[in-house]
């Protein structure tokens, strides 16, 4: 209890150091407080608390913020001593857990032949109930019931229980599926990961040891083991494990973290760096870009692998066209009424547009006050709701420097990349002065013919002033022609290469608001080229203007999303596509609450999800490839975070369904090194 106490207030604590302004130096925020430090912070907290307003209390409350009281913190503290203040701290901040010899001892006494399974995993499962609400287990087994009834797969269900973060269910009802058949070696496997995670590491080390003998060289298998060992805090047999998952799986993801978990416990910082690298680069989660972080490394582009590749052209703007320069005084009407009709049809479709953007921006602030609401009432509830799109995190590493300019910012104005237009337009003055000068030398020569009684050479004056008229319009036309083409171009990449941006980091109401902001700025941009023009010389015959065959613009092509993977998992299916990664349950028209009276928990981890080919026992992530049509699934604290297909398996990579009763998802175990958890204290 006093343990509970110390962190809410160590929580507590950070809050204040947030509101003042004074930083502390590393060293200070490191050392330990003291007793009489704990107690004057806790004074200064009940200060900060005093001088919230009501608004600013009743939003919090809003949020699912409870303020804790300091007068139930202040008593348990009281007993508390500087050693023991120290040891919690430590504690709170320890890479690794301390070796717990007696859980280590208990899953070492068991030594689990198949033919004990079935007994073993009854009174597990027993023990694991004692762990669990009377809610809980009341609706557990209603799902149960349910389940068993429609002869849906319980394993699997649990599976996406446990994904979708309710790690209770999962527990209750994995437990029930292995009762059920103790020969399924696969829901084995995700059972003894369930129980890890949940802190009963001693617990699964028995069941994995069996799977183990029986599956050498299974990645999943080994890395299971790896993580409960070092839930256990047995660094050196954790390490054995890691490694030899590695050997069979360089890149496996959570071994890989696993391995950093450990190298930084050995303080050898750029091993634990090169391990998280490895983990994260086909397997981006916000967790391991904040351990990277918290290690000294700045998560770069090229450290991600992205496997959808950049559209050339979504919105299909290579194949507008414009009117033709006027190279010559000649063409100057026909093409000058030809560029104020393609500006005209510019202007009207932009005013379309607007209208457009107005009534998706309306739509966006409905869906958004909407989607707010649903965060607020996830929180008070203790549930879990997605604040972003799922790969808005990865895409901002992988994609947001090749969208900002040097100032960081993303849009579709590209100011510093006209200044070649603006010289070009400069360029046009200079011209224009040259073309003054040369017309009063015209002047000058005709100035004496010119006028009643004298002779009057008109079409003399008209070949000399078109000469030099058309002669500028070569040259400033030329340049401007150059230029905007340059700068066009230019626009055409960024604006595609924003949309894919967007395409991963904004819900999908606001990425088709931003389809009509990009298709704006292009017709605003080539309606606003700097075209010169000069009319043919009042002394030439008034030219006749040839009508213009501008009628329409081009359509702009539509961008949908080309990156859909679609992975199933009976009753649950779970969607990738661009800025989307979803999952949501379907129980074929069976009725079955999850949303509500049930405990809620994300643990990191990730699954193998595949339709077997003859293949029995749980997948590797690559070993038993092979054998199987696979995808992956991963996630962390923050929910899921990647799908994706397995290098080299058997199908189509984008786009696969993995549908029928033989699928199954074999869980791989993320870190877990706190000891914590639903069944912390189970023995």
């Amino acid at each position: 209890m006093k343990k509970l106490l110390f962190t809410a207030l160590i929580l507590l604590f950070n809050m204040i150091a947030i509101a003042q302004t004074k930083p502390k130096s590393k060293s200070a925020a490191e050392k330990p407080p003291t007793q009489k430090e704990m107690q004057d912070m806790l004074k200064q907290a009940q200060k900060e608390m005093d001088n919230l307003s009501p608004e600013d209390k009743k939003m919090m409350e809003d949020m699912g913020i409870k303020l804790p009281d300091t007068k139930v913190i202040k008593k348990a503290m009281d007993g508390m001593s500087d050693g023991q203040i120290k040891s919690s701290v430590e504690n709170d901040n320890r890479v690794v857990p301390l070796k717990d010899i007696t859980r280590i001892n208990k899953a070492l006494a068991v030594k689990l032949t198949t033919a004990q399974m079935s007994q073993y995993i009854s009174e597990t499962h027993q023990t694991v109930l004692t762990k669990l609400s009377p809610t809980v287990k009341a609706k557990a087994l209603e799902i149960y019931q349910k389940l068993n009834a429609s002869k849906k797969s319980v394993g699997n269900t649990a599976v996406a229980f446990w994904i979708d973060g309710k790690p209770t269910l999962a527990l209750y009802l994995m437990g029930e599926a292995c009762k059920a058949d103790p020969t399924d070696d696969n829901n084995l496997n995700n059972y003894a990961s369930f129980l890890t995670m949940c802190g009963a590491e001693q617990l699964a080390i028995p069941i994995l040891n069996n799977l183990n003998n029986r599956y050498p060289k299974n990645t999943s298998i080994l890395n299971n083991i790896t993580q409960a060992w070092l839930g256990l805090g047995d660094v050196a047999k954790a390490e054995k494990y890691a490694d030899s998952t590695l050997r069979l799986f360089v890149n496996h993801s959570q071994a890989n973290m696993a391995k950093c978990l450990i190298e930084e416990s050995k303080g050898n910082i750029p091993k634990a760096i090169e391990a998280a690298k490895k983990s994260i680069r086909n397997a981006y989660s916000s967790e391991k870009e904040r351990k990277l972080k918290k290690l000294g490394y700045k998560l770069k582009p090229e450290d991600i692998d992205w496997n959808a590749p950049m559209p050339q052209d979504a919105l299909g703007l290579a194949k507008f066209t414009w009117p033709e320069y006027p190279m010559k005084v000649e063409d100057n009407a026909f093409l000058e009424k030809e560029w104020n009709d393609f500006n005209a049809l510019c202007q009207a479709q932009i005013d379309q547009l607007r209208a457009k953007q107005s009534k998706l921006e309306k739509e966006y602030i409905d869906k958004s006050a909407i989607r707010n609401q649903q965060l607020i009432q996830a929180s008070q509830k203790g549930q879990y709701a997605q604040p972003l799109p799922g790969y808005t995190a990865k895409a901002m590493i992988k994609l947001g420097p090749t969208v900002s300019d040097v100032l960081g910012n993303t849009s579709f104005a590209f100011t510093n990349e006209f200044n070649k237009v603006l010289q070009a337009k400069e360029k046009v003055t200079e011209y224009e002065t040259i073309l003054i000068e040369k017309q009063k030398g015209i002047d000058q020569k005709y100035k004496s013919q010119i006028g009643e009684g004298k002779a009057n050479p008109f079409e003399a004056v008209c070949k000399d002033e078109n000469g030099i008229r058309s002669e500028f319009l070569a040259k400033a036309n030329d340049n401007l022609k150059i230029a905007n083409q340059t700068y066009l171009k230019y626009a055409q990449r960024k604006i595609n290469d924003l949309l894919y941006y967007y395409q991963y980091t904004t819900w999908p109401e606001q990425f088709e608001l931003y389809k009509v902001i990009a298709q704006i700025a292009w017709l605003t941009q080539i309606k606003n080229q700097p075209v010169a023009f000069k009319a043919e010389s009042n002394y030439c015959p008034k030219p006749i203007v040839k009508p213009s065959k501008l009628r329409s613009l081009q359509n702009f092509d539509d961008v949908a999303c080309q990156y859909i993977s679609v992975l199933h998992l009976g009753v649950y299916k779970i969607v990738s596509s661009c800025s989307n990664l979803t999952g949501a349950f379907d129980f074929g028209g069976l009725k079955i609450d999850v949303t509500s009276n049930v405990e809620t928990g994300i643990y990191s981890g990730s699954a193998e999800v595949g339709v077997s080919k003859g293949y029995k026992g749980p997948r590797g992530s690559k070993t038993e490839a092979e054998v199987s049509v696979t995808g992956t699934v991963e996630w962390d604290n923050t929910g899921m975070t990647n799908v994706g297909a397995v290098v080299g398996v058997d199908g189509k990579i984008n786009g696969v369904n993995i549908v029928g009763v033989e699928v199954k998802a074999t869980i791989n175990s993320g870190v877990s090194t706190t000891g914590k958890g639903i069944l912390s204290g189970i023995k």
